[in-house]
């Protein structure tokens, strides 16, 4: 399968929420700390955590994981992403891309992301991205091979992959994942999942 190194990206202000939405909590647990475990389950290393604008409280709510602070990250998402690139080891051949805000996402759907690329990867290489399916359109969670790191280290401002995501140059691989449309990004949203839990 090659060496892959996950990455929850967890950097954003949450201004539309209004607060840190990843330390709201579901089952006794912050929505960060449950995507850390739902990939702590998988053949993977810890994952690496970008951390911004909530960097001490996440720090100091979750001290056992490896957080990351990107100082640029009010310059968008892009910013969250390559810095990530930066720090994975050399030996990587790719990194898994999560948001802790997709919280339907489990460690079934991570796995079904894992068994495409280790699909795709019989021959030994590594040239595909793997990227969830849903709502009529691409997205993370995602895997980005080694070829693509050099792309991803250029990003910048809010669109994050998306633009490698939407480009018909490369070459792409999708795995429909339903539970990944689900994200928290205002109150209602999170008022919204907590009564669908509920029925």
């Amino acid at each position: 399968m090659g060496n892959i190194q996950p990455v929850i990206l967890a950097a954003g202000a949450s201004r539309r929420f209004g607060g840190c939405k990843l330390l709201l909590q579901q089952n006794g647990k912050t929505l960060l700390q449950r995507c850390a475990d739902q990939l702590a389950t998988l053949p993977l290393p810890p994952p690496l955590i970008i951390t911004g604008a909530w960097h001490r409280e996440l720090a100091e709510a979750h001290p056992h994981l490896l957080l990351c602070e990107n100082r640029d990250w009010q310059a968008g998402m892009g910013t969250s992403l390559a810095y990530a690139i930066s720090q994975v080891s050399a030996q990587c051949d790719g990194v898994l891309v999560a948001l802790a805000d997709q919280l339907a996402v489990g460690s079934a759907d991570f796995q079904r992301l894992l068994d495409a690329w280790k699909t795709d990867t019989k021959s030994g290489a590594y040239e595909k991205i793997v990227c969830a399916y849903y709502s009529g359109r691409r997205g993370v969670p995602a895997i980005f091979p080694r070829i693509y790191f050099a792309q991803l280290e250029k990003l910048r401002r809010d669109c994050g992959a998306r633009s490698l995501l939407r480009n018909a140059d490369n070459k792409i691989d999708t795995v429909p994942l339903p539970n990944a449309a689900i994200d928290i990004d205002t109150p209602q949203d999170w008022k919204t999942f907590g009564e669908s839990q509920c029925n």
